[in-house]
């Protein structure tokens, strides 16, 4: 009601991931992203609030000229104007004519590279040169929970890439891990300093600092902390842009320099996604069955293989349980289904799973 937009009843969820990383997204643009283990290490926050479905990543737009702001996606701004959510095998999209600006947000993972891309593709129809900014906001959590983990967070900018870098050195299993966040578009300024970005009184609906020019450049210690990427840039009629933001962990500053390389690379950028599409299509049609019920085929033919390896084998996360543990019993059991369509992987999971059973 009011300005809020209609939203289904219950949060309506892709879980998108390879074997290194994956994340959450829901139609209104909330979730989180974890490296390795879901439960263990989430590198942003997991919600189990199916009302409220809060975000713990946003991105923002403004228009320099006018000081408007508003989202790619339906919420934590909220608008009236419609947007179209596709959920895929390996993307999700967001499509949206906002302010004059026809845009399009996918979000996805390579098939191995342990990042998360979220692709934000702007158009101006008009006849007028358009003056913008697209941030990028992340609340760090490199553990379980924010609430054990944010006071033992430390926070640089790489003076190599610029990139905003994050590690916490107490965390059991991934110490030695970076997280990382950054954009392929230069100017840019950054923060890590959580109570800039949002303000005293401000929310994710109203941060404080989408009302300044741009971000401090703080990094270290000693605040509550979080990943603001901020990227300022024009755009001239008729002209068409991609803003890539990126997030990730690697186990070393080398391969977070190369995966930022890597990705900052349009060309490059096009083939991964290429890659995915190509990798989920050959996966989930080597099996095909038909029927007369269309909606039967529709789930067997794709979204119920889909999940059985995107959510119950290198997610193990979702909504109501994000245990990311391994199970002998229900992931021997789900890994049946691929006996087909990959037996490589349904062998590698039984013995991973023999390994452990003693």
């Amino acid at each position: 009601s009011g300005r809020y937009p209609s939203l289904p009843p219950a949060p309506w969820i892709n879980v998108i991931a390879n074997p290194n990383l994956g994340f959450l997204v829901s139609e209104t643009g909330a979730g989180f992203t974890w490296a390795g283990n879901s439960q263990t290490n989430r590198l942003t926050a997991w919600s189990n609030d199916p009302v409220i479905d809060p975000p713990s990543e946003v991105i923002y737009l403004r228009d320099e000229s006018t000081d408007q702001c508003w989202c790619p996606t339906p919420l934590p701004i909220p608008s009236q104007e419609p947007t179209l959510v596709t959920h895929a095998f390996g993307f999700s999209v967001f499509h949206r004519n906002s302010h004059g600006l026809p845009h399009e947000l996918t979000l996805f993972v390579p098939t191995e590279s342990p990042v998360k891309l979220l692709r934000l593709r702007l158009h101006n129809p008009g006849d007028q040169p358009r003056r913008l900014s697209a941030t990028y906001y992340a609340e760090w959590v490199l553990g379980a929970s924010r609430e054990t983990t944010s006071t033992h967070l430390i926070t640089e900018i790489d003076p190599d890439t610029g990139a905003l870098i994050a590690r916490n050195p107490f965390r059991q299993d991934y110490d030695d891990r970076l997280a990382f966040a950054d954009v392929n578009l230069r100017p840019r300024t950054v923060t890590a300093d959580r109570g800039e970005f949002l303000g005293r009184h401000g929310s994710l609906a109203s941060p404080a600092a989408l009302s300044r020019v741009g971000l401090s450049g703080r990094a270290g210690t000693g605040f509550d902390p979080c990943a603001a990427i901020q990227a300022t840039f024009s755009l001239d009629p008729g002209e068409t842009k991609d803003v890539v933001f990126m997030m990730g962990e690697a186990e070393s500053l080398d391969r977070v320099r190369a995966l930022i390389d890597q990705f900052r690379d349009p060309g490059r950028l096009t083939r991964t996604m290429e890659d995915v599409g190509r990798s989920w299509s050959t996966l989930l049609q080597t099996v095909q069955v038909h029927t007369p019920d269309r909606s039967f085929d529709l789930l067997l033919n794709g979204w119920l293989l889909y999940q059985v390896l995107a959510c119950r084998l290198w997610a193990r996360s979702a909504f109501y349980q994000s245990g990311g543990a391994f199970g002998f019993r229900d992931q021997l059991q789900d890994v049946m289904a691929l006996l087909h369509a990959d037996p490589g992987i349904a062998r590698d999971q039984i013995l991973l799973a023999a390994s452990r059973q003693f």
